[in-house]
């Protein structure tokens, strides 16, 4: 059993960063210390010259990103604190001023799929899995800065 607690790691290797949420028995879903350390590689990134790429990835073949933990969203008191927080991430993400690129294997839902369209190219495997779930299940659905996020790169059905 692995007992690393979930995380998102950063590895540099010359120009290039290797970014991975490492969360593989949860498939790869968020937790809060996960969305900091997000963040925090964000910014860092967007202020290291020497960093010309940005690879994102999930940790093992069954998820890139399977949303936000779900107990840790459930134990938020307020919506809006989350959304606001989320968007915060997700502005780091979108901004960064080199080339992104989401590896996708598995499931990219949720925050996942938000992470994936934030990134510049996107690369998955044939059977990768795409959707915004977390409606139907929590009762709760995305911010209206992510929703005109989402629309403006993957269209309306």
């Amino acid at each position: 059993m692995n007992s690393t607690p979930p995380c998102v790691d950063l590895v540099l290797d010359g120009q290039i960063a290797s970014i991975t949420f490492n969360n593989p028995a949860a498939r790869n879903a968020l937790t809060w210390p996960m969305y900091e350390e997000l963040k925090r590689i964000c910014d860092s990134l967007a202020n290291n010259p020497a960093i010309r790429v940005a690879i994102f990835r999930g940790a093992g073949d069954k998820a890139f990103v399977s949303g936000s933990d779900i107990e840790q969203f459930a134990a938020l008191q307020e919506d809006e604190a989350y959304e606001v927080a989320v968007d915060a991430i997700f502005h780091s993400l979108q901004h960064l001023p080199i080339p992104t690129i989401a590896v996708i294997e598995g499931l990219a839902v949720g925050s996942g799929l938000l992470i994936a369209t934030a990134c510049d190219f996107r690369i998955s495997t044939a059977d990768a899995k795409f959707g915004i779930p977390i409606a139907r299940t929590l009762g709760n659905g995305l911010s209206p800065n992510n929703v005109s996020w989402l629309t403006a790169h993957l269209g309306v059905p």
